[in-house]
């Protein structure tokens, strides 16, 4: 597979056109809430009808043709935005989904991202899921709202966690050192029975 390079730039008026041709491809209709097609008279409304400060669209071109390969667009709802992404036939099923979408997520870390997608569209719930997002519940009984996991904040708590048991680990060292140094018996028999404890939590956990 030829790898694809490509570039992200913000929409302007001069991929109105484009948008508009990716948008009526029949894979686009099958899966939107809309289904219908949309004549150029009406993208033109849309345009200038469109509300910059409530809309981020990046438009996706291949570095060495120019060509547009899709667009992702993020309808913005307070703190939380919609997410929709569509690819030109041509570039479709060559992994670039996710990669794109991932980096233009990233530019709207700050927002609660969302999308809705259709139940029956096996690809996109995989590219969503596959780029962070995970259901939370189903919208008219055709869609699955999907809500992107902001992993970089557990992952910072993990790590905090992580670094705190590593100074406790060291104090519960200290503890034993005491203890066999005190009363050797005593202490050998609750390592014992910590040790048999463990052993279990441990087959239990390959239930998994």
């Amino acid at each position: 597979m030829i790898k694809i390079k490509y570039k992200i730039i913000k929409f302007s008026k001069l991929y109105l056109k484009d948008i508009w041709k990716i948008r009526n491809l029949k894979d686009s209709r099958k899966f939107s809430i809309s289904k219908n097609k949309i004549d150029y008279d009406s993208h033109l409304k849309w345009y200038k009808k469109l509300n910059k400060n409530k809309n981020k669209i990046f438009i996706i071109l291949n570095r060495s043709s120019n060509k547009v390969i899709g667009y992702v667009r993020y309808h913005i709802f307070g703190k939380s935005a919609g997410t929709s992404i569509a690819l030109n036939k041509k570039y479709q099923g060559k992994g670039l989904s996710k990669k794109i979408l991932v980096r233009t997520d990233n530019k709207l870390k700050n927002f609660k991202l969302f999308s809705y997608v259709n139940i029956k569209n096996d690809k996109s719930i995989f590219l969503f899921l596959s780029a962070g997002y995970s259901i939370v519940s189903t919208y008219k009984k055709k869609f699955f709202k999907m809500k992107k996991n902001n992993n970089k904040n557990y992952l910072k708590i993990i790590n905090q966690i992580e670094s705190i048991r590593k100074k406790n680990n060291k104090n519960w060292m200290d503890i034993l050192r005491i203890a066999f140094k005190y009363n050797p018996k005593e202490a050998a028999k609750i390592m014992s029975d910590i040790y048999r404890h463990d052993n279990k939590i441990g087959k239990l956990s390959k239930k998994f």
